[in-house]
Order: structure tokens, then sequence, then C-alpha cells
């Protein structure tokens, strides 16, 4: 009954607005504060500061939380300084924005400043901050030398700023479960009470409303999150629209918004729903009386509207492109939603309000597999969606017919200028359609769930030739392997790359798996489990395409990887991209410092490899070392050459 939602959101309601957590009080754990330790001094290490500091502040002081161990830091934990006395990092805190001082001997406004005592008259911090908005401190690099931090460093202190900031949401929700089960446990006898006695007055007074959301027929027809008739209504109005409407055109657009599980995973339903009701009320103001507007699934959403040209709707598809790509702010975050559109029309692609309604469904489909931001149903549309359902016909016996082959790039090591592994990488050869690009198939194999078997043959072919080639008295050489998500979240793959092995009696330090970004973000606690398992097996981990996801600094926090691989596109523009040759410099010295392996893919040319090498990544891989090639040349082309 909906009285009895009513009631629910009171209770929880009351519940939270008694919630007074102290934040002065919340500890930090040990496994967090030597993750903290350690932020800083890879920061101190890549920034050359003496002294990089987490600063806590107490409702009297301030003090030192924790301090890098680098020479020349005259900073002590647990050092206390009164407030009031015009500390950089109070003003910090007061601001809640950056401090950016070079020289404070140079500025009448700092010169008197108490850390000038210690000897530190540059200053870079940050704020860092509760949930709830109150302080905890702040994250700041000092120098004793007159010092402009340069925006890749102010950067590089701004993303550890948003790492810690999320470990502070983390113990602040902990403590608010903690502080909720006490409530529950000391007031549920008089709740019970309150409750019967609110359900008699929320009965009366919900049961004399007269409004149609309170009515079952109206959820049979409405989406409840966001008000929006559902598939099933939006079909019978677009069908009276069809049947009623003056408007030459009526244009269906089919609405997706992308990577909205990720959401969902990183930052909660809540979230979520929270932003799926803003780009509802977004999308509603360019709306007129007569557009028709629909949640139909999850992220996907559909527009009719009636128009006398096409270029009266284009200005609607360019609105809602424009504010999916502007910024949702929910709550302390920022999040971004690009979409894509599929487009059919009436009467030209349909007349009938299901068939458009599918035709704009496949028009979606097309966008983003083009990676066009929006998509008009026409007749080439029908050939490529023949075209796919031709390639997964073809795929389905792919292996019956020994269709696939891997081949192998050699990976170069740099100190030596000698090949020690190669990469195993998936090619497709169809007899009737000619060679197939993997980036074309293999997300078809992970949706029709062919990816597991297609997987095993890589695993079984790739490391069966590894195990020939480690007979070759080839001792250190390894083989890479890319996983998908899909095969990772088997709860037996870690047992089952210990059975192949055993079966084909390769070392496991032979081996190395390369996962990405979209596997951690599916499942951490799995995640976490098998890379664990994997590593005690001896099987090496490598991060693959490092640098391109939104959160991949904090995975090196909560993962142990022994490899770190940058992304090609870092590489591809070193040479003409200064921020790309930064960001690079900083990814090699991340991974050096972490104790991992740094591999730099999509080396093509001399300049790329000179940078790698002055900057000492260990390995390089790309067309200017050697292209993917089959087992037996490269067995002849590289591995006779290994010592």
């Amino acid at each position: 009954m909906p009285y009895k939602t009513e009631i629910k959101k009171l209770q929880y309601k009351d519940l939270f607005e008694h919630l007074d957590i102290n934040t002065y009080q919340i500890d930090v754990p040990d496994d967090m504060f030597d993750g903290w330790q350690q932020t800083l001094d890879l920061l101190s290490e890549i920034a050359k500061s003496p002294a990089v500091l987490i600063m806590r502040l107490t409702p009297s002081d301030i003090s030192v939380f924790t301090t890098s161990n680098s020479q020349g830091n005259p900073y002590s934990r647990h050092d206390k300084e009164e407030l009031g006395n015009g500390l950089y990092c109070e003003t910090v805190i007061k601001s809640q924005s950056e401090l950016h001082i070079p020289n404070a001997l140079k500025d009448k406004e700092w010169d008197h400043n108490p850390d000038i005592k210690l000897g530190m008259i540059a200053y870079c911090g940050l704020p860092l901050t509760w949930p709830d908005k109150t302080p905890f401190g702040t994250i700041c690099m000092l120098d004793s030398q007159e010092r402009e931090y340069s925006p890749t460093y102010r950067q590089l202190l701004k993303q550890f700023q948003n790492t810690i900031n999320a470990n502070l949401a983390s113990l602040y929700q902990h403590s608010e479960l903690q502080y909720l089960n006490q409530i529950l446990n000391d007031q549920v006898q008089q709740r019970t009470s309150e409750l019967a006695q609110l359900s008699g007055k929320l009965i009366e007074e919900i049961e004399n409303r007269r409004v149609i959301e309170n009515s079952i027929d109206y959820y049979k027809s409405y989406d409840a999150l966001t008000g929006l008739p559902n598939r099933l209504s939006f079909i019978d109005l677009l069908t009276k629209q069809l049947n009623t409407s003056l408007s030459p055109i009526t244009t269906v657009m089919y609405i997706g918004l992308r990577n909205f599980k990720s959401i969902n995973n990183s930052y909660g339903y809540v979230i979520g729903d929270k932003l799926l009701q803003n780009f509802t009320q977004r999308v509603k103001r360019y709306l007129n009386n007569d557009t028709l507007f629909s949640r139909v699934t999850g992220a996907e959403f559909i527009i009719a509207q009636p128009k006398e040209k096409l270029i009266d709707e284009m200005q609607l598809v360019n609105q809602i492109i424009a504010c999916t790509n502007t910024p949702f702010t929910l709550g302390d975050f920022t999040i971004t939603v690009p979409c894509f559109i599929g487009i059919a029309q009436a009467p030209v692609d349909s007349d009938d309000a299901s068939e458009l309604i599918q035709k704009a469904g496949a028009a979606l489909h097309m966008s983003k597999i083009d990676g066009s931001q929006y998509t008009f149903f026409a007749q080439q549309n029908n050939e490529s969606i023949e075209q796919r359902y031709h390639l997964e016909s073809n795929l389905v016996n792919v292996l019956k017919n020994r269709e696939l082959t891997i081949h192998y790039q050699p990976l170069f090591c740099l100190k030596n200028s000698k090949v020690i592994g190669a990469e195993a990488l998936l090619r497709w050869h169809s007899p009737t359609l000619g060679n197939i690009p993997p980036d074309q198939f293999i997300k078809l194999a992970e949706s029709n769930g062919q990816i597991i078997e297609i997987g095993n043959f890589v695993l079984h072919t790739a490391i069966s030739q590894a195990a020939k080639w480690h007979t070759m008295q080839l001792e250190n050489f390894r083989i890479a392997i890319n996983i998908s998500p899909v095969q990772f979240r088997n709860l037996n793959f870690a047992e089952h790359i210990e059975e192949l092995l055993s079966l084909y009696n390769l070392p496991a330090s032979a081996l190395e798996l390369e996962i990405t970004e979209g596997i951690l973000l599916q499942d951490e606690h799995c995640a976490q489990h098998t890379i664990k398992v994997l590593q005690n097996l001896g099987v090496r981990v490598s991060l693959d395409d490092f640098g391109t996801g939104y959160s991949s600094l904090s995975y090196l926090q909560k993962y142990s990887f022994d490899t770190l691989k940058i992304d090609r596109c870092f590489i591809t523009n070193i040479e003409n991209n200064e921020q790309d040759r930064e960001l690079s410099k900083a990814i090699i010295a991340i991974g050096k410092k972490l104790g991992m392996h740094v591999i730099a893919e999509g080396v093509e040319t001399r300049v790329q490899d000179d940078f790698i090498k002055f900057e000492e990544c260990d390995i390089g891989q790309g067309y200017l070392y050697g292209k993917p090639i089959s087992a037996e040349l490269f067995e002849s082309n590289y591995l006779i050459r290994i010592d």
C-alpha cells in the first residue's frame, strides 16, 4: 500500500535528522594511514619537495597527522600549532580552496607566517573535507626555497586530495552505520509506538488525497522514479499521436546514457537514481506539450516529437547531447554521462509505434558501435545490422572451423635491448569475411557469452606455446595474455589458471595476465581475491591501459600489481604534447616507486623510444620493436637471439 511507503520515508527522515557524527573522534585505521604515508613519500619524491604533509584540525589547534620521510623535512608527526596565528593550512581550511605561495618572504601577507621559522617559504596546499562539509585538514607541499609549483605537480596533488577525500567518505559512512545501529537499538520500542500513531494519521491523510501517483493504475503506466510513462504506456500514447497528429513528421529518439552501470557501481544506486531524475528534469525543459517522453528501462529513454521540418528536431537532438555532456553535481560528486541517440521517423521508416521504437533502438545500437553521438535509422543501418548478424553467425563456428590464431608481439627490454617476452594477441581470419579486427568481434563475443570459449582457446594456445619456448631454456621469457571481464568474473578463474600451468608444465612466473579498469569496476571484492590468489601462485598481474580511467590512482592503493602498462594514447603524442610527456613521466615514476615494472605500448618512433629510455621505463612494445606475428616467425626472428 502507498501509505506504508510514506511511513518508511518519514521513519528514515526522522532518524537521519538526529544524526550527529563528531568527525574529530573518527580514527583513521592503520592500513589507511600507511597508504597515506606512502602517498606523501611518493609525492615528495616526484615533486622533489622536502616536506609533504597531511594536517588534521581539532577544535583548538592543528597538528601534523603524517609527514613525508624526506631529507630536509623539519616537521614531525604530532607537531601542533594553535589556531589564529595565520598558518598557511588554516587559511586553506577557512577558504576551502587551493593556496599557492611561491615565496612568503616576498609576500607582505605571509612574511610573518610561523612556518618561516622552520625555513619553509614556498607552499601549495588543498583542503581535506569530511562528507558533512566539516574540515579534516589539508594536504600540502612545502619547500625551503622559492618555488612556483608546476600545473603537473598541482594536478597530482589534486588527485591525491580526491583519493584521501574518498577515504574520509568511507570512514564517515562507517561511523554513520555505527551511529544508526546504536539509535535503532536504543529507540526501537519508542519508535514502534510513535510509528503506530503516525501510521493512523498517514492512512487518513493519504486515503483522502486524490493524486494519481497513489493509484494502482498510475504505477501500471508510469515509472516510479522519474514519473515518466513506461514503455507500454508510451506505445499507446505514440499510437494515438500518430493517428491524430497533423504534423507531417514524427521523430522518435531512443536515448542511451553511456557507462551508467559503472556509475551505480562507483557511487551507489542512490546517486544513480538521483542522476536519472536530474537528467529527466533537464530534458523536460526542452520539450513542448506535444512531445512524448518515456523511460523504457535502466538508463534508456524515448522521445517522440511531431514536427514540421527535420531541422526542427535536430535542435532537440543537440540540446539533449549538450545537457548530458554538462556535468551533474550530486552532493560531493560531479559526474558526466554522455549519451548515444538512435533516431527513426514516421512515416518514412514506419507508421507503427512499436516498429518505430524498434528501429530507433536499432539506430541507437549502431550509434554505440560507430561511436557517433546520434544515428538515423536508414537502409545503411539495416545493412550494418545485417552485417552484425552475419558476423555473429560466422563467429558461432569460429573455433570449430579453426579460424582463430594467436600472434605474438615482442616485449623489448630497454636496458639490454633484448626481447624478454611476448604479448599474445587474438586474430580471426574468416574464409568468407576476411580478416576481422578484434575490436569488432571481442565485444560481440562478450555480449553473446562466447568469450568464455574463445578465452579458453587463447589461454590454452598461448600457455602451451610459452611452455614450448620455456623448454628452449628461455628461463626469463614471459607470455602476456589479455583477460576479458567476463572471464575474470568466474569465481574459479584462478583455479583454472593453476590447472593450465600444471597441464602444460609452465612456471607461474612465466605468465602475466593483463586486466583493465573495467574488470576492477564491476566487483572490487572479487577482483581483490582473484588477484591475490593468482599472485600467490606466482603469476604476474598487469594493469593495462593505465592512465585512461578516472580512478586509476586509487587502484594502485587497493590492488597489488606487478606491472603497469602506459596506454598508447600517451606515448603517441609525447613528441608534440607537453602534457602527455609530463603525465608519462609521472606514471613511470609512480610505477617505479611502487616497485612495478612499467611497459610503454604503442612505441613507433625513435623519439618515443629515446624518451621512455631516458625516463627509465623497463619495457617497450610497439611496431618500432616488432609487429604481431605467428609463433613460427616469432621464434625464428627473436628467440634464436635470446641468450
